[in-house]
């Protein structure tokens, strides 16, 4: 009889699992906790626990409830579920089955932040060939950012010790909050239609919560569609967020999208001396390759003895003056002597009409003969002409003519004062005469 008080397991099991369902509070349970020991059955249903820092539950998730989620479970997620609470018979534990579950807070955000990262991945929006370039000495800049913060200070220092000559433009701006997001938009429109060369989109470091504005995937769609090129330079060097995939160049921190806005005048004072040396060396190199180049041409015998340019030309002229004129001869003496044989034969014989056409014929090649004669001689008078006008500008004398002179020592002609000593007697020669003079001074110009 006494053993009628006592309970099988089972049915122990059976009695909680009746008055966990009866129970009111415990057929809508709403939970928040950390995702841990996730497994995804074949089946599709998903095995996990969720768990915070005091205690640990065990839950499950069937697939018709599974097939719903917006996100995929993984180890570590914080999230917010809804279901109801059982005992599972079999091995007499209780457990929560799951019927919704989200990603909680953060979470949720990060979730949203990856499929807007991956929609705007798809279209093509981060893709290269839609970057700007930036311009490579940028004459007005605006910064985007909160005037109270370091960030900005930083930022103007950088660009003034960089490169002073540019102008600079803040745009004082929400940077975190529930108006930040609608903010950043508008003076991203503003700064937009100042026709400035290059935008700064920048803050400094925070929490991810106080950076989430540029997660944002408005704001990522307005910097994307930009006219002006726009530098991102948000938190610190491993922040990363949506804004900085569609800029036109994402710089790791604030300071370092000043710097990557304008050149360094240091590199820019650096490569004009190398250009300034570069063009001297040139200009000396010219200079001495002129220098030898005269004094080649200087040291040229026909120069050095003009003479023989003229007479060269004077007996090429005087040749080809005989050779025109024995052509000449021998061409008139033909015609005469055809001409005499026509008349002979006509003071013999009776005039037929052959002979009218051999003298027909005879009179027109006389004819062109003499045309021809008068052309060639022509063409002969102006080659004759020009030859004569080159050889008058080369003759010394009409170089002596137009003031210069020139100075012989011993019947050596003085090319330079390296070859006279003091006392030497020099004779310089002039277009109407010539001078004998003493040295009484040399000077040089300092070459060797």
């Amino acid at each position: 009889m006494e053993n009628s008080r006592y309970l099988s397991v089972g049915a122990l099991t059976r009695y909680l699992k009746y008055k966990f369902d009866q129970d009111p509070y415990l057929t809508r349970v709403f939970l928040k906790g950390e995702l841990s020991n996730v497994k995804r059955h074949t089946s599709g249903h998903i095995f996990f626990a969720i768990k915070d820092e005091q205690s640990v539950v065990r839950a499950i998730m069937f697939s018709r409830n599974a097939g719903s989620l917006k996100f995929n479970p993984e180890e570590g997620q914080s999230v917010l579920i809804e279901g109801r609470v059982s005992i599972f018979e079999s091995s007499g534990q209780y457990q929560v089955y799951v019927e919704k579950m989200e990603m909680d807070g953060i979470g949720m955000l990060f979730e949203k932040l990856e499929q807007d990262k991956k929609q705007l991945a798809e279209k093509g929006y981060f893709d290269v060939q839609h970057k700007k370039t930036l311009p490579r000495y940028p004459r007005t800049i605006t910064i985007i950012s909160s005037e109270t913060g370091a960030a900005v200070r930083d930022m103007i220092t950088t660009l003034s010790r960089r490169y002073p000559l540019v102008s600079v433009t803040v745009i004082n701006t929400l940077m975190q909050g529930p108006r930040s997001r609608q903010a950043v938009v508008e003076n991203l429109e503003y700064a937009d239609r100042l026709g400035n060369d290059i935008i700064i989109l920048a803050r400094g470091g925070g929490s991810i919560e106080d950076l989430w504005t540029f997660n944002e995937k408005d704001v990522a769609l307005k910097i994307f569609d930009m006219k002006t090129p726009v530098i991102t330079g948000i938190g610190h060097e491993t922040d990363t967020t949506l804004v900085d995939f569609v800029a036109d160049v994402r710089a790791a921190t604030p300071t370092a999208a000043a710097e990557m806005a304008v050149p360094d005048q240091q590199d820019i004072f650096e490569r004009l001396r190398q250009f300034e040396n570069y063009a001297s060396r040139r200009v000396a190199q010219k200079l001495e390759s002129g220098r030898s180049r005269l004094d080649a041409l200087g040291s040229y015998y026909k120069l050095r003895n003009p003479d023989l340019l003229y007479d060269q030309q004077a007996e090429r002229l005087a040749n080809l003056k005989d050779i025109l004129d024995d052509r000449m001869h021998h061409a008139i003496k033909d015609s005469h002597y055809r001409l005499s044989v026509l008349k002979e034969s006509v003071r013999y014989n009776t005039p037929g009409p052959e002979i009218k056409r051999s003298a027909g014929t005879l009179m027109e090649r006389k004819g062109q003969l003499d045309r021809a004669m008068r052309v060639r001689t022509g063409d002969s008078r102006k080659s004759l002409a020009r030859v004569i006008e080159s050889l008058n500008s080369l003759s010394p004398t009409n170089v002596l003519l137009r003031g210069y002179s020139f100075t012989t020592h011993q019947g050596v002609i003085v090319k330079d004062a390296h070859q006279l000593e003091l006392g030497d007697e020099v004779q310089s020669t002039f277009a109407d005469g010539s001078i004998v003079s003493k040295v009484t001074e040399v000077n040089h110009d300092g070459r060797n």
